[in-house]
Formats: C-alpha cells, sequence, structure tokens
C-alpha cells in the first residue's frame, strides 16, 4: 500500500532542492572557465585597443572595469586578453565595453596578451588605415578622469607614443600604455617582433626581452617616438623608473596613471605612500574608491598606510 507523503515532508524536500539548484547556479557563476568570445563587430574607423590583464582569482576588480569605461571613449574596438581563466560573473561586468575576450593561461605575461588581441584585430580586419592602436594593462590605476587629453596630446609627428620613459638598461618608452600609428603597426617588422613574444621565466625577463628593446627597435626603422611626461623633464628625479616618485608624478607632472606596484614590494618607492592615499582621496576620489577596494580584496598590508 502506497503512504502518502505529507504536505511538510514535500515542502521539505522542494526547499532542499531549490536550494541545491540556487547553490548550483552560484557555484557555476563563480567558476572560473577558459573563454574565447566575440561580444560585437569592431566600429569601422575608430581606434583599438588591446587590453592585457591577469588575476590570480579569475576576477575583475572594479578599477580595471573605471579603465575599461575611459578606454573605450577613445577605443571603441577593446580586445580583453587576460593570462588565466575567468569567473563566469566577471564575463558580464566586461562585456559591455569589449569587443572581445580571450581568457586562458598563456605564460606570457602582457606581451603575449599584445600579441594575441593585436593578431586578432589584424585577422578581424579592425585595424584601419586612419585609426591608432593602443597597448594598455592593468598594472595601472586610471587616476586622470578621462583618456582623451592624453590621446590629444601625442605630437603630431610621433609614430608611437607613451605617458613615461625609462632609462633602466636603455632609454625606452613604459609599455603600460602605449599608442601607434598606421605606419606602425601595419609594418611586417611590427608583426614580427610581436609574434616573436615566448614564455619567459618571470616578468623582469619579459620586460627587459620585449618593452626594453622596443623604442631603439622602432626608432632603428626610422620610427619617432613621444611621451606625454617628456624625461627630460623628470631629472630632477634621480632614479631612472620615475614611477618610484608616485606623489611627485601625480601632484607635480599630472601623471594620469598611478602604478598599482606602489602598494608592493616590487617598486622602490621614494615617497611615503600615506601622502599618495591621501593625495588620491582629496584630488582624485573614484580612483582612491577602486584602489581600497582593490587593496582590501587582495588583503594588503598597505592599507595599513591609509591614514
Amino acid at each position: 500500500m502506497r503512504v502518502p507523503m505529507s504536505h511538510n515532508l514535500r515542502h521539505i524536500l522542494y526547499s532542499l532542492l531549490l536550494i541545491s539548484f540556487i547553490l548550483h547556479m552560484v557555484m557555476s557563476y563563480r567558476a572560473e572557465i577558459t573563454v574565447k568570445e566575440d561580444f560585437k563587430q569592431c566600429l569601422p574607423d575608430e581606434n583599438s585597443a588591446v587590453f592585457a590583464a591577469y588575476s590570480a582569482d579569475g576576477t575583475v576588480s572594479d578599477y580595471v572595469i573605471t579603465y575599461l569605461k575611459a578606454l573605450k571613449e577613445v577605443a571603441p574596438n577593446i580586445v580583453f586578453i587576460t593570462d588565466n581563466p575567468i569567473r563566469r560573473a566577471d564575463i558580464d561586468k566586461i562585456s559591455p565595453y569589449i569587443v572581445r575576450l580571450e581568457a586562458q593561461r598563456h605564460g606570457e605575461y602582457d606581451w603575449g596578451s599584445y600579441k594575441r588581441g593585436y593578431n586578432w584585430l589584424k585577422e578581424n580586419n579592425c585595424l584601419k588605415p586612419n585609426s591608432k592602436l593602443i597597448f594598455a594593462n592593468d598594472s595601472s590605476l586610471l587616476v586622470a578622469e578621462s583618456l582623451k587629453p592624453i590621446m590629444s596630446a601625442m605630437p603630431e609627428d610621433a609614430d608611437f607614443y607613451g605617458i613615461t620613459a625609462n632609462q633602466d638598461g636603455i632609454y625606452h618608452l613604459q609599455s603600460y600604455f602605449l599608442v601607434f600609428n598606421p605606419k606602425v603597426y601595419n609594418t611586417a617588422e611590427f608583426a614580427d617582433y610581436l609574434n616573436n613574444v615566448k614564455p619567459q621565466k618571470d616578468g623582469l625577463t619579459v620586460a627587459y626581452s620585449y618593452e626594453v628593446p622596443l623604442t631603439a627597435y622602432l626608432e632603428g626603422l626610422g620610427f619617432k617616438s613621444g611621451t606625454y611626461i617628456p624625461y627630460e623633464e623628470l631629472s630632477a628625479l634621480p632614479l631612472n623608473d620615475k614611477n618610484c616618485y608616485p606623489l611627485t608624478m601625480l601632484s607635480k607632472y599630472h601623471a594620469p596613471f598611478l602604478k598599482m606596484r606602489t602598494f608592493t614590494n616590487r617598486l622602490d618607492v621614494q615617497e611615503p605612500r600615506r601622502l599618495v592615499f591621501q593625495w588620491l582621496k582629496k584630488n582624485a576620489p573614484l580612483a582612491y574608491k577602486d584602489l581600497i577596494k582593490h587593496l582590501k580584496k587582495i588583503n594588503s598590508p598597505y592599507l595599513e598606510e591609509n591614514r
């Protein structure tokens, strides 16, 4: 004889099934996945950008979203390449700003991401004769309210352009934000340079292999470089990497970016981080908010200096 299920037991079972389904959906949404996906077509005759990123936990921090919003204003065709799988939830955060996402471990750091994004833009006919190509990455916090003045400041006679230069090794533009005119990025030499990027043992080796030689390589081909903040104007700052003086760069030279390495032991910071926090809080509140949120997310010990 079949015993009917009580109303209470039925209710409990339905509740357990619902909870199980919700937990499955949450876990699925938080899972890290490998992705190659197009979101929209490139806009014709508009600037393009390759944005290189890395996240140990597959998330995209708010400071990156703020950066992408501003980047889209000057380069609508953004290819986002991250050297790691990505959480499903974070795809939704970046998809309004990009035309293409590739999220997978490739082990070639930012330059491997630049290579992949550049090749995709070329293969999909996004690089037009009157448009610029930008390489940008998540190593910097955007402090400026807009990137339009930075793009407008590019010298007319410059074939490629960066925010700052460095004399470490040889004079070179730093690769956290680079702009190239078509006469540079359409050459076989430029494509070969990128396509020779290979995995290296660490980020420092990548920098010395690809960032440091690029300026001299392109100038050797007859191209002219330019910087938003001319290196010679920073001669009072003795270290080669002027990002070691974050407060001076922000307050005196109006740097549009702050290197995130300022809040690590990987940059020989010469000025009190406490004063950098104070400057950002007063002069760039959105950047300050994004920075604090990111440092909390990664449990940064440097938050103690935010006073």
